[in-house]
């Protein structure tokens, strides 16, 4: 089998990212293998063109299933009950609660962010009636991070012409690295089933491992649940400070807009 080049570089294959997929799901799970070695290293030697800033003082986004509800005293002597947003301990993940994810395998803390409030909630898959706490944070410092975005809602086999895909024509390099990079983007935005995470997110946090590796602080990526919004992935939970925190309450799922505060 033809090796991706990190020299040149260039893929081999239109379908590299497929192959390494497959290879670290079923055969060599860790990327010790010269295939996928090579293919890593060409993924950071074409890199660079995705490199973008964020900014310090950002604000971004970070949701979590579940509110607080405290009790506290009312104005005639009595109790009643206020509706939180949870609290600094619950939205700020901690290494040895974490579970397998996306981006971060078991036990290693990244704090995952979004643009937008919505795309926040959309990712944690609330059903109706159930209490979110969203929280903003802020960016402490610049952050160098790898936008994995261009080309999304694609595939990397529409990037090839009819004679190219079934191997009539030959594929030049520069249309392989769009279509590799394209797949990369699809894979980090694809919802899987719960049953399906621990094998389906090798592939990618391999890939986010060599990002963070090579100097990344953060990786941006789409949604995939069809809102506005981008996926911001801080590799030190530290870069983002959590400002505040308000419950919020899914009313229904037909509505653009699903979701409102419980608090009124």
């Amino acid at each position: 089998m033809k090796m991706d080049d990190p020299t040149v570089p260039e893929f081999a294959s239109h379908d590299s990212y497929t192959r390494f997929a497959r290879r670290v799901r079923r055969e060599r799970r860790f990327a010790t293998d010269d295939l996928s070695r090579a293919f890593i290293h060409t993924v950071l030697a074409t890199a660079p063109k995705r490199v973008l800033s964020i900014n310090k003082g950002t604000i971004l986004y970070r949701a979590q299933l579940d509110i607080d509800e405290v009790e506290t005293p009312d104005d005639e002597g009595g109790m009643r009950f206020e509706t939180l947003g949870l609290g600094r301990d619950r939205m700020v993940p901690k290494p040895e609660l974490v579970q397998s994810g996306r981006v971060n395998p078991a036990g290693i803390a990244y704090l995952y962010l979004a643009s937008h409030e919505l795309t926040a909630v959309s990712e944690v898959r609330p059903w109706i009636g159930v209490g979110v706490s969203v929280a903003q944070f802020r960016i402490k410092r610049d952050l160098k991070a790898l936008d994995l975005t261009l080309g999304h809602g694609e595939f990397g086999f529409t990037k090839l012409t009819f004679e190219q895909l079934f191997g009539r024509a030959p594929v030049d390099g520069e249309t392989k690295r769009r279509a590799v990079w394209t797949d990369i983007d699809s894979a980090f935005s694809r919802p899987v089933s719960r049953a399906e995470e621990s094998i389906d997110y090798v592939p990618t946090q391999i890939l986010a491992e060599a990002f963070r590796d090579a100097g990344y602080e953060a990786i941006v990526y789409r949604s995939n649940f069809g809102d506005p919004g981008y996926n911001i992935v801080l590799f030190d939970i530290t870069d983002g400070e959590i400002r505040n925190c308000a419950p919020f309450t899914v009313k229904k799922r037909s509505c653009p807009d699903e979701w409102c505060r419980s608090c009124g």
